[in-house]
């Protein structure tokens, strides 16, 4: 027997939980609670449509939420086995998600785009088995679906939370950056108001002692000055409208400013790329070094290195050394968030790629255009047509003075 429980009400819930809750919907609510209360095992999917990074990363905010529900619950020690897909589960690490929460944690490597919670669900032994979908391919309201199995010989259930993330994710972007992800899970579990902490249910990367210190050695090795500010970049993009064209200006007005207050100060900027077979020529390593390579910034306070990481993690753990990070909406910008770097980036105006969204943690500090001056059809056609000008119409000043707000204290005058 399957029952089925519509969870398209918390899409409304993103703008305010409503004061009074309809018997319905407290049912719902009640059997939402009750399933994950009584869990003998969690399996929870992660990726994003068509592999997208960016989709994957800001997930981990949930997975966060959803761990950190189960330890409130009294739930801590529950088998728990993550699916990531194989395009971005080099930044999963089983042994350090064991020692964050508990040793009964397991990563297991997906191909992308395959529908495999539930075939793994069935093959996990216990007589309450709990599905979370957070996969940002599959699109739609969220639902509970219970499948029940009740003989002499078998009493089991395997309950499925499908299609969570654009509700999370997007519905409740209306919260505040620090509540938007821990509202949900506590909205979606029953959780007292303020059970979880915000700044605790981010996106976020893992990393180790060991790696922080193969990233001094990579940087060393790359040419980094210890003693430099360095600034990762990501100056690439699949979606073509959201390449800022830019970023040249917007160097060159940081380090004249930095010449200014702050004489002596010396810059690293590090661009990061991704495999040259992902990006159109113009956007590619070389180029990246044709266009930037030359770069010494204002009284030769900067230079430039262009870097092709071997791998997402190794992206991560290079980023992580940084003190700013500049970023098209893409999504290595998604990791430099996940790793707490103030990362700044511009933003299409408008719905299509919302910077209200996909500004995806308090450390992303997005710029657009606001009022918008361009419509619906516009924007579309600009990413249709891969054009960069309403992405460019943003000024290089704004960016500055957003990276120089988000430097550290010490840093500014």
């Amino acid at each position: 027997m399957t029952q089925t429980y519509n969870l398209a009400f918390m899409d409304e819930w993103g703008a305010e939980r409503p004061h009074e809750i309809s018997p319905t919907t407290q049912e719902i609510l009640a059997r939402c609670s009750e399933v994950i209360y009584s869990a003998d095992a969690v399996a929870i999917q992660l990726g994003g449509k068509a592999g997208r990074l960016g989709e994957s990363v800001v997930a981990t905010a949930l997975l966060e939420g959803t761990l950190q529900a189960l330890r409130h619950l009294g739930k801590a020690g529950t088998p728990v086995h993550i699916l990531v897909d194989e395009g971005v589960a080099t930044l999963f690490q089983e042994t350090l998600y064991q020692q964050a929460y508990w040793y009964s944690i397991s990563i297991q490597e997906v191909a992308s785009g395959q529908q495999t919670l539930e075939t793994t669900l069935e093959r996990i032994p216990g007589t309450t088995i709990v599905g979370i979908d957070l996969h940002g391919g599959h699109d739609g309201m969220p639902e509970l679906t219970i499948q029940s199995t009740d003989s002499p010989t078998i009493a089991r259930r395997v309950a499925i939370f499908k299609r969570l993330f654009r509700v999370g994710v997007r519905s409740y972007a209306q919260r505040s950056r620090e509540r938007r992800y821990a509202d949900f899970i506590e909205d979606l579990f029953s959780l007292a108001p303020a059970t979880l902490v915000g700044k605790e249910v981010q996106p976020r990367v893992l990393l180790n002692a060991s790696e922080e210190a193969y990233g001094k050695r990579l940087a060393r090795k790359l040419g980094l000055r210890e003693e430099a500010l360095q600034i990762a970049c990501f100056f690439q993009s699949v979606v073509i409208a959201k390449c800022y064209c830019r970023w040249d200006e917007v160097i060159e007005g940081f380090c004249q400013e930095m010449a200014a207050y702050a004489p002596g100060r010396m810059i690293d900027f590090l661009i990061l790329c991704g495999p040259d077979e992902m990006h159109p020529v113009g956007l590619r390593q070389e180029d990246m070094r044709e266009d930037f390579g030359a770069f010494r910034g204002t009284n030769e306070n900067a230079r430039v290195f262009v870097y092709a990481t071997k791998s997402l993690r190794e992206l991560a753990i290079l980023t992580n050394r940084s003190t700013l990070a500049l970023a098209n909406d893409t999504g290595p910008g998604h990791i430099a968030g996940a790793l707490g770097i103030p990362t700044i980036t511009p933003y299409l105006p408008g719905t299509l790629y919302s910077m209200h969204v996909w500004t995806s943690s308090p450390w992303h500090h997005g710029v657009t255009l606001a009022p918008n001056p361009f419509s619906y059809q516009q924007i579309k056609s600009a990413i249709l047509l891969d054009k960069t000008n309403i992405i460019d119409s943003i000024a290089p000043e704004l960016l500055v003075a957003q990276m120089l707000s988000s430097l550290p204290p010490l840093m500014r005058k």
